[in-house]
């Protein structure tokens, strides 16, 4: 195994317990691994302002990789450079603002580091439930019409469970090559430029900083971190992923993020304790 230089972890269901509080047994380690060397990149598809809240918990200086890898910043030490960003195409965006307004799905539409949505969902089951799973803000619009030609970072489509996995297919077959589209969490159908995912994203910043991808970690849970922990030289999957994300992994740690999980893989695999 080649000596770790870049560790890429996910937020929810990886690097914080399910009542999204940071287990102390990460930070620690972590910390640790920061001290010898190591930079340490979150990878989210949250939005930049509140991955920051997660970097303070954390008390490093991180490169923040946002919008699953749609926008790259390096650590607040080196003046936030932009190290890497791809927006979504007007074009594509259009499909889904004209879908949300004609069949009723809340869109979120993520632009100039803002939240927007629709008046129409405000105070909907969906997006309070992502308000109060991120704490992100959202900037109300009458509709999202005003951004027709603009090309927004990412977009997420919000729907129950069932939709969420129907929709998900159906647009995967109608924009083929066109975006990149994952799933997240359960009610969250996220929608990037084609070729955008965290796995190019850790590429981005490998090359960046000069690391070999066999010198990568990435550490995650959910399907939008299969492609960086394939693409990694140690992929590891938390205990509690889904069976697909498992199966792509290097290693699967035996704890869950409830009980440490990133702390176990940065302790065996990079601290070599």
């Amino acid at each position: 195994m080649n000596e770790i230089k870049l560790i890429a972890l996910d937020i929810d269901g990886t690097l914080l317990d399910d009542s999204k509080d940071l287990p102390p047994a990460n930070r620690e380690a972590l910390s640790e691994a920061s001290r010898r060397g190591v930079r340490i990149a979150i990878a989210s598809g949250r939005m930049t302002s509140t991955i920051v809240p997660i970097e303070e918990m954390l008390g490093i200086d991180c490169i923040i990789m946002a919008y699953n890898g749609a926008r790259i910043v390096g650590p607040k030490s080196e003046g936030r450079p932009l190290i890497a960003y791809r927006p979504l195409p007007a074009d594509v965006a259009e499909i889904f603002i004209r879908f949300s307004r004609d069949h009723r799905y809340p869109l979120n539409f993520y632009h100039d580091e803002k939240l927007y949505a629709a008046e129409r969902f405000a105070h909907q089951p969906l997006t309070e439930l992502y308000s109060s799973r991120t704490s992100a803000a959202y900037d109300l619009v009458p509709d999202l019409d005003r951004f027709l030609g603009v090309s927004p970072t990412k977009l997420i489509l919000l729907a129950d469970p069932p939709d969420r996995d129907r929709l998900y297919e159906e647009f995967r077959a109608m924009l083929g090559s066109r975006a990149f589209i994952t799933k997240s969490e359960p009610e969250y159908l996220e929608v990037m430029d084609s070729g955008v995912d965290k796995g190019s994203g850790l590429l981005s910043i490998a090359q960046h900083y000069g690391v070999a991808l066999e010198e990568t970690m990435a550490i995650g849970d959910g399907q939008n971190d299969l492609e960086m922990i394939i693409k990694a030289g140690w992929g590891v999957a938390m205990a509690n992923s889904r069976p697909q994300v498992k199966a792509a992994a290097r290693v699967v740690t035996e704890r869950t993020n409830n009980e440490g999980g990133v702390a176990e893989a940065v302790e065996r695999w990079v601290l070599r304790r």
